[in-house]
């Protein structure tokens, strides 16, 4: 019964190399499959090169003749009318900058500032300047006890202070008008 029995430490003993000779073909049918498509790609590659090579010289001559069609070639006499025309256009703009910059400065300082006389400017002093001697001398009134000769001197230096205030602006303005 020995020698009918069948060894199954033989098999497994052949099988990683079996498996190893599967992966090699499977290795071997992947290079051969890219060598294939190597092949393919280098002769596309190969045409392609042959039809730009043809292409370029016509493309070159396009960009030459572009190249000529985008230059303009003028007259020295167009070359002068266009140069005037143009200074022309220039200084018209340039004067127009100007007065428009003009009236915006002019606006922009008017809106700064407001504008009176030089009299209404004096007057205006003046009356700051009477007002405060009034209200000087009714502190002073104030602070006294109050008898009606007191009132009476304190109307008169006011009045008396008033005229020599009116007296000062028309000489101020007498002088800032020579």
């Amino acid at each position: 019964m020995g020698k009918d029995r069948f060894d199954f430490s033989e098999i497994d003993a052949a099988l990683p190399a079996a498996e190893r000779m599967q992966e090699e073909d499977r290795v071997a049918d992947a290079l051969e499959n890219n060598y294939k498509a190597v092949r393919i790609l280098g002769a596309n590659v190969e045409k392609l090169e042959n039809r730009l090579s043809e292409a370029l010289p016509r493309l070159d001559g396009a960009v030459s003749s572009l190249r000529e069609a985008g230059r303009i070639t003028v007259s020295g006499e167009a070359r002068r009318t266009l140069e005037r025309e143009g200074d022309a256009i220039c200084r018209k703009i340039t004067g127009r900058i100007d007065r428009e910059s003009a009236k915006m400065l002019d606006r922009l300082s008017m809106r700064d500032r407001v504008t009176i006389s030089d009299t209404a400017f004096w007057c205006l002093i003046e009356a700051v300047i009477f007002l405060l001697a009034a209200f000087i001398c009714t502190c002073m009134a104030n602070a006294r006890f109050m008898h009606s000769v007191m009132l009476w001197k304190m109307l008169g230096g006011t009045a008396g202070f008033l005229a020599l205030c009116i007296a000062l602006t028309v000489f101020v303005c007498h002088k800032l008008k020579q």
